[in-house]
């Protein structure tokens, strides 16, 4: 069963796809802009002309500070744009790709990769991504020594 903040997050990006979807073929879009405001607990997508495509708030969030509220906004949108990936449901979208969905903050000062949508790119949590160098270093110098 989903969350209240995954159920609320899944309207908010099916809302943003189908409003893609119904426009014109003439329309290009890149990327969705994800914006977070804390204050108000608002998360807001937008096309690449800043025209706004779903926005909500979630009660019981306003109290979060910016950053924790990114973060908490950033799981929960990866979570369930992997599945919706995985399910297939971009491809019917007329988009170039790869197109993403891109986080930033109400002042567009930060912005980072949340999800990247392309058959050739495969996105990789940081999770994974720990220890990888000192993995690597110790796999060469290992290899480096047997000969």
């Amino acid at each position: 069963m989903m969350s209240q903040l995954e159920d609320w997050s899944q309207r908010l990006i099916d809302e943003a796809i189908r409003k893609v979807a119904e426009n014109s073929p003439e329309e290009v879009i890149t990327d969705f802009h994800v914006r977070t405001n804390s204050d108000m607990g608002e998360v807001c997508i937008c096309d690449d002309n800043d025209e706004v495509l779903s926005k909500g708030n979630i009660e019981g969030f306003e109290e979060k500070n910016e950053d924790e509220f990114r973060k908490i906004v950033c799981k929960t949108f990866r979570q369930i744009l992997s599945k919706m990936d995985a399910q297939h449901t971009f491809d019917s979208l007329n988009i170039f790709r790869p197109f993403s969905f891109v986080i930033s903050d109400e002042k567009q000062e930060m912005s980072e990769d949340l999800y990247v949508v392309d058959s050739d790119t495969i996105m990789v949590s940081d999770e994974l991504l720990k220890g990888l160098d000192e993995e690597l270093n110790d796999f060469l110098n290992n290899l480096l020594d047997s000969e």
